[in-house]
């Protein structure tokens, strides 16, 4: 035999995720880790998720905030149904959905929940495609593209800007430009707008341009995705 499975007692790591600001996670993640590098780089961790209102478009942000920080995401606990899909698709494990019990007082920020550790086996870990993140505006006559993942805008896309992903594309400002999202023909990708100004807005080829936006979805937060070959606009 070739392969041998071995119980490994290495820690792993439960972030307890309180909030989706996701500026709050970037400053307490850095903070935490620069503070405990020794313990923490290229540390494992499981988050779980406790925030209600936390979305997939979060979680794939917050997977990057790890990598950035050289920690490595291998699961999630959430009881949340999205995530957990979001989970399975970009291959991170998915553990017992138990978390903390009612009752129980909660630590009130992430540099205090990250104390907690968990054994596991090594197979836990999977290998995924992070996404890639902007962390600068998108300015008129540029092209920004995210091959073989999704893609995260944290600032605002400026009017005559292309913004591409061979997977779904999450903007967290802002869109005056054009997005392009599953460009090499993936149907199942998404577009999230924070504040909806786009001058187009594509999926596997299927397109909307915009002249004016309508009134129904200019500056509204709009979820984008493709049922049966047309552009549904749903707005959160």
């Amino acid at each position: 035999m070739n392969i041998e499975v071995k119980t490994q007692t290495e820690a792993l790591y439960t972030l307890r995720v309180l909030t989706n600001n996701t500026d709050a996670l970037i400053d307490e993640i850095a903070a935490l880790v620069n503070s405990n590098k020794k313990q923490f780089q290229h540390a494992p961790v499981i988050l779980q998720i406790e925030d209600k209102n936390f979305q997939a478009n979060e979680l794939a942000v917050l997977v990057e905030i790890l990598t950035q920080n050289d920690m490595v995401a291998v699961g999630i606990r959430s009881r949340k149904q999205e995530l957990i899909d979001f989970a399975k698709f970009s291959g991170l494990a998915v553990f017992g959905k138990s978390l903390t019990p009612p009752g129980k007082p909660k630590s009130k920020s992430v540099s205090k929940a990250l104390t907690n550790k968990d054994m596991t086996s090594s197979n836990q870990s999977k290998i995924y495609q992070a996404p890639k993140i902007i962390t600068n505006k998108v300015y008129p006559s540029t092209q920004v593209v995210a091959k073989d993942s999704d893609l995260v805008l944290l600032k605002a896309v400026k009017a005559g800007a292309e913004v591409m992903s061979y997977g779904s594309i999450s903007a967290y400002k802002e869109v005056q430009g054009q997005l392009f999202a599953g460009i090499f023909g993936d149907e199942k990708a998404t577009i999230f707008i924070q504040s909806f100004n786009a001058q187009l807005v594509s999926i596997a080829g299927i397109y909307k341009k915009f002249d004016v936006v309508p009134t129904k979805l200019y500056a509204r937060s709009v979820m984008i995705d493709l049922v049966n070959g047309s552009l549904r606009f749903q707005i959160i």
